[in-house]
């Protein structure tokens, strides 16, 4: 017996419909066998409702269901399966079934209806014999527990046998052709996950000499641990069973690609990992999959009423979900009188989802794609009902909007009214535009790379530089973290906006004066924007136009603001007139005292210095912050001495590559740090940075620990391109225990 922790609180029902697909019945009991077997899953064979052949009726699926409402609790886990057909009617074919002669419905109002066919359907008594998506929905929706999962096999190549030809959809008009259309029906919008065999127009296949469908053959894999050699903990989690189905079944065969929604409410464990597979797998006697109590709801919706004609979808990109991501936006269009009548929707990965790359700006081709086919699906079937269709997309959401934008349908795009772009890096990177060690990680998003190529390529074959929708690219006037030249470049003037913020704050409005939220509301109610916040000095710093911002500033530099001020002094570093920069420096009064002031200069030159390793922005970084340091010592502010002293030892190391100042200045932030009374998120990733320097990993970790659990995505981020840049350049590897602990903690 498999010494891990039972899953006792573990359910699952497992169908198996028979009749024409006899491999649906072996489908079903394989999976019993392996859920059931106390060396493997290990679930209570109590637990496990097995419904196979005349066994798999209506009456008995439901009786299973309601069953289950009445037993599981919230810290319970549901495992479900179903393998036979599907079906789908529309308004239209029960007009033509129940009153034959009736005027037929327009076809924008023609909806469709998905149900599963039970091994007693009567297609002429099919009221009384489906299940239909809504009443499994609903039961669903009734149970405690969020921690449920979907499996769906259900578009069978003919007669699920070992040579069938592909289903001939003429003859079977009521067969279903759509599971996507049956996964948005039947997801009850609170974490379900649900997958099915295969997408729209596909089936799902039964390989040669094999004795299960391709996509259970691949499930039951998984579930055995067979999908990888080494495992951090002994048990196989339900993204780990996701993952390896997405990328396994199409490997095998080409035109079965299984869809999956973006849910999630709780990574929860599905099976145990072998014994025989055990040995070196670190023990765990209280899995998180069976964590008692509540998760943070997933968020599904902002406001879903049965009036409103119009949606707007938020699509976030992969360092957070959309309820953070857009702050109050959505609140303050729902307080908006103005915008009654739009129903407002997050998409992208839930909190519990972790991306490839981790939490970060930054993703792979195959997320995004993954979140495309969602968004392109859901436009098609879960918001068909709605006229108009607005996407607002942040970061890497772009991408994903102008990638399903590309996929969906004529009559799906013709209904998008309005697409709004922030910060998105539509022109992909090249090389000197992000961090020097994150280039090759992004190998995928490359600006001459297939995917950035072949989405410019297509766009611009299907626009041509005319929308059928209002169309903005935006960009932040402080956003340090996408180029303005992959952001704007692919793109005429006349769509470009520049509004006030960075990456972050400008999708994260604090009022209803906020120039990102205003463009968004503006742009949906027909108005013209205006750059409230947003002045002139600050557009031309973002597109280089340095020379404007001189000419308005230098003149009266000595009235002007700290703003204002630092508007100035980097115009003239963009003009290469450093000497300029040091004497107003040393004169100006709010600069003499003002170490912050010198602090965002060494940072403006660190991050240039970390794109290409240049020297001259290196040079530049040390000397505003060592003349950063001198003012806050004179002025005995601890909290600014750690700030300079830790960028010091960092820029020590990994420009003049001094191990000796790197240390010498990581003691000077770790004493300030300790002689500052204050507690935060910088002070404790100061010292943890300090300990880095001084070769104290293990107290570098606990407090990187504290740091992590109070830092929000922006810092996050940024700590972690400190550190793991740091780590890096001391121990040579991008590979180890101490990397995978700072992704960990910061880009999941």
């Amino acid at each position: 017996m498999s010494k891990t922790a039972t899953l006792d609180n573990a359910y699952a029902i497992l169908i198996g419909v028979g009749a024409d697909l006899p491999a649906s019945v072996e489908d079903a009991k394989a999976l019993y066998d392996l859920l059931a077997d106390p060396d493997l899953a290990g679930y209570k064979k109590e637990n496990i409702t097995l419904l196979t052949e005349e066994k798999a009726t209506r009456e008995n699926i439901i009786t299973a269901f309601d069953t289950l409402i009445d037993t599981v609790d919230e810290d319970a886990s549901v495992f479900l399966f179903y393998s036979g057909h599907g079906g789908t009617y529309t308004d239209n074919d029960i007009l033509e079934l129940e009153h034959p002669g009736k005027p037929l419905k327009p076809e924008d109002e023609n909806q469709s209806h998905y149900y599963l066919q039970p091994n007693d359907f009567d297609v002429k008594k099919y009221r009384e014999t489906w299940v239909h998506a809504t009443e499994l929905k609903q039961r669903i929706h009734r149970l405690r527990s969020r921690r449920l999962i979907l499996f769906l096999d259900c578009c069978h190549a003919e007669g699920m046998t070992k040579s069938g030809n592909q289903l001939n959809t003429s003859e079977l008009k009521n067969r279903l052709r759509n599971p996507e259309g049956l996964i948005h029906r039947i997801d009850d919008g609170r974490g379900i996950s649900i997958i099915s065999s295969c997408r729209a127009e596909e089936v799902s296949w039964i390989l040669e000499e094999a004795r299960n469908s391709l996509f259970t053959t691949c499930l039951l894999e998984v579930l055995q641990g067979k999908h990888k050699t080494s495992f951090e903990e002994p048990y196989i989690r339900m993204t780990d069973a996701i993952n390896y189905l997405m990328k396994t079944v199409p490997q095998r065969k080409p035109t079965q690609r299984p869809f999956v929604n973006l849910q999630m409410y709780d990574d929860f464990i599905l099976s145990r990992i072998p014994g025989v597979l055990i040995k070196d797998t670190p023990a765990v006697s209280d899995p998180a999959g069976a964590a008692k109590g509540k998760v943070t709801e997933v968020k599904t919706r902002f406001r879903q009423t049965e009036a409103a004609a119009n949606a707007v979808i938020f699509v976030h990109g992969f360092s957070g979900e959309a309820a953070d991501t857009f702050g109050e936006i959505p609140e303050f269009i729902m307080k908006d009188p103005q915008m009654e009548g739009w129903d407002l929707f997050p998409m992208g990965y839930s909190q519990y989802v972790r991306p490839g790359m981790g939490k970060g700006i930054w993703a792979t081709v195959a997320d995004i794609d993954r979140i495309a086919d969602n968004v392109a699906s859901a436009i098609q079937h879960r918001f068909s009902r709605y006229k108009r269709i607005a996407l607002v997309g942040h970061s890497l959401g772009g991408l994903v909007i102008q990638r399903a934008l590309l996929d969906l349908p004529d009559p799906d795009r013709n209904k998008l009214s309005h697409v709004f772009l922030f910060a998105t890096p539509s022109g992909g990177v090249q090389e000197g535009s992000v961090p020097k060690h994150l280039f090759p990680k992004l190998k995928e998003l490359h600006a001459d790379a297939p995917f950035i190529t072949m989405l410019r390529k297509e766009w611009k074959e299907r626009f041509a530089g005319e929308y059928p929708f209002t169309f903005k690219v935006v960009a932040g006037t402080e956003d340090v973290e996408i180029p303005i030249v992959s952001n704007f470049g692919p793109f005429d003037e006349e769509h470009r906006v520049t509004v006030a913020g960075n990456h972050f704050s400008m999708v994260q409005p604090t009022t209803q004066e906020h120039d990102g939220y205003r463009l968004i509301v503006d742009g949906l109610t027909n108005s013209t924007f205006f750059n409230k916040y947003t002045d002139d000095a600050q557009i031309n710093m973002l597109l280089g136009e340095y020379e404007a911002v001189i000419r308005e500033l230098l003149p009266k530099k000595d009235t002007i603001t700290l703003k204002g001020l630092k508007q100035l002094l980097f115009a003239l570093e963009g003009m290469d007139r450093h000497e300029e920069v040091l004497e107003i420096l040393d004169a100006h009064p709010l600069s003499r005292e003002n170490s912050d002031l010198l602090g965002m200069l060494g940072g403006r030159f660190k991050r240039r210095f970390l794109q290409d390793y240049s020297a001259d922005p290196g040079a530049k970084a040390m000397e505003y912050y060592k003349k950063g340091l001198a003012i806050a010592k004179e002025q005995g502010n601890n909290e600014k001495i750690y700030y300079h002293a830790i960028n010091i030892a960092f820029m020590s190391l990994v420009y003049e590559e001094d191990r000796q100042s790197m240390q010498e200045y990581a003691q000077q932030a770790l004493k300030a740090a300790e002689d500052d009374p204050f507690d935060s998120v910088w002070k404790q990733a100061t010292v943890a940075e300090a300990q880095l320097y001084l070769a104290n990993l293990e107290a570098a970790k606990a407090h990187y620990a504290k740091a992590a659990e109070r830092a929000g995505v922006r810092e996050k981020l940024s700590i972690h391109t400190n550190a793991y840049t740091a780590y890096t350049s001391l121990m040579h590897t991008e590979d180890d225990d101490f990397i995978t602990f700072l992704k960990l903690s910061f880009l999941t």
